[in-house]
């Protein structure tokens, strides 16, 4: 639990935004501010990303997870990371970046 405070804490911070970079073709600076400015609020509000058993996300308050839950708050992590990672790939080819996944929008 100490992990996911700290990730609150990074999230509320802006790292989401800082980790979106630069625009890339597709893209608006609106869009990528709209996504870093949910999650900061999002993190305000002390609710963390959790996947559900049917592949769906959505979020919780971090005090009501429980030790089950931190499986499907991994998975939803790993769906945010991959993200970014593809993002990232995609800017250094120049080709168009990726569907923005459907819980950060």
């Amino acid at each position: 639990m100490q992990m996911e405070r700290r990730q609150l804490r990074e999230r509320r911070q802006g790292k989401l935004r800082r980790a979106l970079g630069v625009v890339l073709p597709g893209e608006s600076v609106e869009e990528l501010d709209r996504l870093g400015e949910q999650d900061r609020l999002r993190a305000e509000q002390g609710l963390v990303a959790v996947m559900g058993k049917d592949g769906e996300i959505f979020y919780k308050y971090i005090d009501d997870l429980s030790t089950h839950d931190l499986l499907f708050r991994s998975a939803a992590e790993r769906v945010e990371v991959a993200w970014l990672k593809e993002r990232l790939a995609r800017s250094k080819s120049g080709a168009d970046s990726p569907t923005i996944p459907y819980h950060l929008g």
